[in-house]
């Protein structure tokens, strides 16, 4: 059961990461982490590698107040230090010397006290004898303490024990104590040479005269804790007899100090900067105050090293992601995740739009030559004109953003792409890209000239960001024509311009079909034609219309014999054929049109109009001659006489699978009169709505009766009719009566009353 439900997970969630969802998900995710892990994604205002004696290119403005740090503050700096050298501890010296002399004289007090037990005297005469060998006067209370102590060996172990805690803590004198504090020393550093360690301590963590007894009765109390009486002894004796065992090292102290003072960076003086002033006018050498303004630049502009900043852009991206997904929501039926290679084709040009912007701030060309429109133009013909406009709003809002946030700089690009988007909406050859390019260049110029009208600038901001802003659109005509061919081939997605090259009737798959199954190839024409009427009604793409009908029927060519506007004779090649059979024969030219469609690499988008221009719909026909040959009691499976479909996912593979019936079924009309065919079309498309087969595009009713007009007046244009010319009973010359076949035309019949 665990290997089953796990076998059961495995396949779930195989199945939710193959989703185009997931897949578009995923895309965007990358792009966010590609964008963000960049260094591209901070544009710059200045040159980028700019050099002490450079020349400059460009006048260089503040893009806003700052302020920046250059030359030395000789005032700041001597306080500076001063804080410094007030900051340095002093350095204390142990005495090992002296503490060596410390513990000699209280071994000797000891040795005293034991010498005197030994006597046998009166505890006076003891006292009066220990007071005449010493050099300091203890009270005679201490004295006789110490002698009548019934623990010699204890007390004394217990005196060595504090004298060691005082030496370890240190004991400074009044004067040096003084001293230290007049400096304003804020720490001290008590080392020891010959056992070569260092202790760092505040000063008022030091013993001196005032407080040794203190310490020492403290110390005393971890010893002796329960003996308050030898408590007071012990730190009466140890402060009588101690001498301060550190002396103030100031050879070692000034040297540390002149080594720190050699750290001790020179502050520099701060300047302010307001915004728009100017930095480096061009032409200009660049000296060193110049490098100080463009590195503080530098430090504002390019925060990328900072987590605040890759938060913020991230932020940025979901809010922009939030208001694209709003926009879509409302501008197209199908969710536009469910495209993936759409949300590829836009997110890569989206990198590649974040990657040049970012190269054009690092040179000398001013922000208005970012070719913004080249995505506009790409993605125009490459996906459509709502996914680019989109685009275009938000990379321009990006890009401002990261600039500085510059709304002219916002204005500048929305403008130029909008109209090359515009202009390249219906091109069909590359050369009008170039032209495109010439219109966003203009708008671009006509946008520059409105922000320095209403900013009061001076000519040359006209000159200089004008001719900039017409090379922009320039240079965004070159990277279309360009990459547009590498984005067809590598998204297998139709242009116009490949679209037409597709359409060109001496193309080898075309010239095939004209030969090897000329009614088809006739067919198709046709249908292509109603198609491309049918498309312009309703504003679908008509030529990509009119190129998948033109190949939608090549799977007749193995078998062109089968179908009827290939038959030459009267009898059929269904004659002998089960109607089974009969059907197998029809509805397999699909599948064989798909497969000759990849041996000559066609474009997907061409497949689909083959594999969906009958949708899943019943080969009528020969179901009904099954039904015949049956008898009413055997029941028939109709899915045995049905395309394999799909049903048409877009409009114009919808319109050409109307047009497909539409023309098929006109040719069997006796009388093709404008009542009839109006009668023919509407019933058709009816037939086809009903059957479901226009379930998944997005065709309204008001849509298909424009197509159903579109087709009648089409139809009407393929079955006019002409006058019949009275023939010519004069002979010619040789005595022959002339040739007139060609006035021998059809009669023109009544009209019927609708």
């Amino acid at each position: 059961m665990d290997k089953m439900n796990r076998a059961y997970r495995y396949k779930r969630l195989a199945e939710i990461a193959t989703r185009r969802e997931t897949v578009s998900i995923f895309l965007i995710v990358v792009f966010i982490a590609a964008a963000l892990s960049s260094m591209f994604i901070s544009p710059q205002l200045y040159q980028w590698s700019i050099h002490e004696g450079d020349v400059a290119l460009k006048d260089i403005y503040a893009p806003y107040d700052f302020t920046y740090f250059w030359g030395v503050d000789e005032e700041s700096t001597v306080k500076a230090k001063d804080a410094a050298v007030r900051a340095m501890p002093y350095w204390l010296r142990r005495d090992p010397a002296l503490e060596e002399k410390q513990r000699a004289r209280f071994e000797r007090f000891f040795d005293m006290l034991d010498a005197e037990r030994e006597q046998n005297v009166p505890i006076g005469e003891k006292v009066t004898s220990l007071k005449a060998a010493m050099e300091e006067r203890p009270s005679d209370r201490n004295l006789r303490f110490f002698l009548e102590y019934p623990d010699p060996l204890e007390i004394k172990q217990g005196t060595f024990g504090i004298l060691e805690d005082v030496f370890r803590t240190g004991y400074i004198s009044r004067d040096d104590l003084d001293h230290l504090r007049r400096k304003g020393v804020q720490g001290v550093i008590v080392f020891n040479k010959e056992a070569g360690t260092e202790t760092e301590q505040a000063p008022e963590d030091l013993l001196d005269r005032g407080g040794i007894r203190a310490v020492t009765e403290d110390y005393a109390s971890k010893r002796f804790a329960s003996d308050r009486k030898t408590r007071q002894a012990v730190a009466a004796l140890i402060s009588a007899y101690i001498a301060p065992n550190l002396r103030i090292d100031e050879k070692r102290t000034e040297a540390e100090t002149e080594e720190m003072l050699k750290g001790v960076e020179p502050v520099s003086r701060r300047w302010a900067v307001k915004k728009n002033e100017l930095i480096i006018e061009k032409g200009k050498r660049v000296n060193v105050r110049h490098i100080a303004q463009i590195s503080q630049l530098r430090r504002v502009f390019r925060p990328g090293v900072k987590p605040t900043f890759f938060f913020g852009v991230l932020l940025l991206f979901l809010l922009l992601g939030l208001i694209a997904a709003v926009y879509t929501s409302f501008s197209r039926k199908r969710n536009f995740l469910m495209d993936t290679k759409s949300v590829a084709i836009v997110l890569l040009n989206m990198f590649i739009m974040i990657v040049l912007a970012d190269f054009i701030m690092r040179s000398p060309q001013p922000s208005y030559f970012i070719p913004m429109a080249s995505i506009g133009m790409m993605i125009t013909l490459l996906v459509g004109f709502n996914m680019a406009f989109l685009t275009v709003v938000l990379m321009s809002v990006l890009i401002s953003l990261l600039v500085g946030g510059k709304i002219e700089m916002t204005l500048v690009l929305m403008v130029g792409s909008t109209v090359g988007m515009f202009a390249v909406r219906d091109v069909r050859c590359r050369t009008r890209i170039l032209w495109a390019g010439l219109l966003v260049g203009t708008a671009k110029f006509l946008a520059v000239a409105c922000i320095g009208l209403i900013n009061g600038m001076e000519l040359d901001f006209y000159v200089k960001d004008g001719i900039w802003s017409i090379a922009s659109g320039l240079f965004s005509g070159f990277i279309v024509m360009g990459l547009l061919p590498v984005f067809e081939h590598l998204f297998k997605v139709p242009t116009n311009i490949s679209l037409l090259e597709l359409s060109d009737l001496n193309h080898p798959l075309l010239k095939k079909l004209s030969m090897e199954a000329a009614g088809t190839y006739h067919h198709s024409i046709t249908v292509g034609n109603l198609a491309e009427a049918a498309c312009d009604s309703i504003g679908a793409n008509s030529l990509l219309a009119r190129v998948g009908a033109y190949y939608h029927d090549i799977g007749k060519m193995p078998k062109a014999e089968y179908f009827s506007e290939n038959e030459m004779g009267s009898k059929s090649m269904h004659a002998k054929l089960a109607p089974s059979m009969s059907a197998l024969i029809i509805s397999k030219h699909v599948k064989e049109g798909v497969e000759i469609a990849k041996k000559y690499k066609l474009n997907s988008t061409i497949i689909d109009f083959i594999t969906q221009h009958h949708g899943n719909s019943l080969v009528y026909y020969f179901y009904q001659k099954a039904i015949e040959k049956s008898g009413s009691g055997t029941v028939l499976e109709e899915e045995n006489f049905r395309y394999p479909g799909p049903k048409p996912q877009t409009k114009e593979s919808a319109i050409v699978l109307l047009a497909d019936s539409v023309e098929a079924s006109s040719r069997a009309l006796g009388d093709p009169t404008h009542s009839r065919i109006r009668h023919l079309v509407k019933k058709i498309i009816n037939n086809k709505f009903i059957d479901g087969q226009l379930d998944e595009c997005d065709l309204t009713l008001r849509d298909m009766h424009n197509i159903a007009d579109s087709f009648v007046r089409v139809l009407m244009a393929i079955f006019h009719t002409r006058l019949n010319y009275p023939e010519n009973t004069k002979k010619s010359p040789n005595g022959t009566l002339p040739d007139d076949s060609k006035n021998k035309q059809r009669k023109p019949k009544q009209k019927k009353k609708d």
